[in-house]
């Protein structure tokens, strides 16, 4: 991403040229770092304007508007920032730029944008400044990013895209199709040099061992590094790995999908999932959480019990408490059953049919009858139980454990998708 704030004013209100200078300055001084800024007074060539991808638009006073708009169409992003805005500048720069008619420039120029660019952005306050920039931020990080399969999707995830093409037309995103036994010839010549961090890491983040012997340990963190050094041959940013497959290996990645969601910048999604692994990848800049993807268990009670062997165990930051388990399904390898939080708000989202459409729903953890399913368990009671039966896209869903509804909705604008 590459920001640009342009601070608009015309010679018919800013008479004194040093004055506007002064101005512009300590506006410019108060932007968010890594937004370069410039000063245009009344029309400019647009060839001249500086390069970038995304504009936040600053108009200082009246007259402007013509000048903000061509601006604007320059560039791929668009924002308006009400600078004048008490609380936005020091008082008295913002009484010049009220008496310089800034106020009814914003929103003429507002009105007429928001048609142009459908995902174009009005900004009150230094706050939501600060959001659109961490928007834009997730969006060309997914654009820019390139997510592995790992083998085939398990045939019973059916929800997924007709093609890979779908999801990087989408998303402008580069998906990799890696072959399995790549990702075990990684693990075969793993030693316990390679292994040491990945064991040592869940060895002193876990509060006890049930089933896994020490060497089965030792194994799942062998697969550990395997998955991270796939990541770093390809360059990519996430996987959908299928891990089923993986058993006859003896082992399961399961340590390794939570590592990376937990303790890198990258995402990784069981069973083949692209969708899930795209609807991370979404999620990951957005969040200040940890993400986990999971299984959807209808209860009597109208609540939902999520499970999975892959949590994270730092899901809101310090350590939860967490049990080394095998496998639920197979009883191979080493699982997490980790003590997820309760109380607290969380953010359900996932993408998919053909990935043109994506569900974001709020609700709260909950206590609630531990079951016969896969290891670490929680139950959500959702905000709209009957919203999210009425748009399920799939099984899976990826959560966050905090609610940032809001801005998935933004992010699913900019990429066109539709939010049910």
């Amino acid at each position: 991403m590459k920001p640009v704030a342009i601070f608009f004013a015309s010679s018919r209100y800013w008479k004194d040229e040093q004055a506007l200078q002064r101005a512009y300055e300590q506006l410019a001084g108060e932007m968010p770092q890594g937004v370069k800024c410039t000063l245009v007074k009344d029309t400019t060539d647009p060839a001249a304007l500086p390069k970038g991808n995304c504009l936040v638009a600053v108009p200082m006073s009246g007259a402007v508007q013509q000048a903000a708009l061509a601006a604007a169409g320059r560039y791929e992003q668009a924002a308006l920032y009400g600078i004048y805005i008490r609380g936005n500048a020091p008082e008295e720069l913002c009484s010049e730029m009220l008496r310089c008619n800034a106020a009814p420039t914003l929103m003429d120029s507002w009105a007429v944008l928001r048609r142009r660019m459908p995902g174009a952005r009005l900004a009150l306050n230094a706050r939501e400044l600060a959001d659109t920039l961490e928007l834009w931020e997730a969006f060309y990080a997914v654009k820019g990013s390139t997510l592995l399969r790992v083998g085939e999707t398990e045939p019973w995830v059916i929800s997924n895209a007709s093609s890979l093409a779908v999801y990087e037309q989408r998303f402008g995103l580069a998906i990799r199709c890696v072959e399995q036994a790549e990702l075990a010839g990684l693990y075969r010549q793993a030693g316990q040099e390679q292994a040491r961090p990945y064991y040592e890491w869940f060895c002193q983040n876990s509060t006890g061992c049930a089933e896994p012997t020490d060497g089965q340990l030792w194994d799942a963190a062998r697969m550990a590094w395997a998955l991270l050094a796939l990541l770093e041959r390809y360059g990519a940013q996430g996987m959908a790995i299928a891990c089923f497959n993986l058993l006859s290996e003896g082992t399961t990645s399961c340590l390794g999908v939570s590592y990376l969601n937990d303790c890198t910048p990258w995402v990784a999604a069981c069973e083949g999932d692209m969708d899930s692994a795209v609807t991370m990848l979404l999620m990951k800049r957005l969040a200040k959480t940890k993400l986990w993807m999971a299984n959807p268990g209808l209860q009597a009670d109208g609540t939902v019990n999520f499970s999975h062997c892959t949590a994270p165990i730092r899901c809101t930051g310090g350590p939860q408490p967490c049990i080394l388990r095998s496998h639920h399904e197979s009883g191979i390898g080493v699982s997490l059953q980790v003590e997820m939080p309760l109380d607290i708000p969380v953010t359900a989202c996932r993408i998919s049919n053909e990935a043109s459409q994506m569900t974001v729903h709020t609700g709260r953890s909950i206590s609630g009858p531990y079951e016969p399913a896969c290891r670490t368990q929680l139950h959500i009671r959702f905000d709209d139980m009957p919203h999210y039966l009425r748009t399920a896209l799939g099984c899976h869903q990826v959560f966050a454990f905090e609610d940032i509804a809001l801005k998935l909705r933004e992010l699913a604008g900019l990429f066109g998708l539709e939010v049910l």
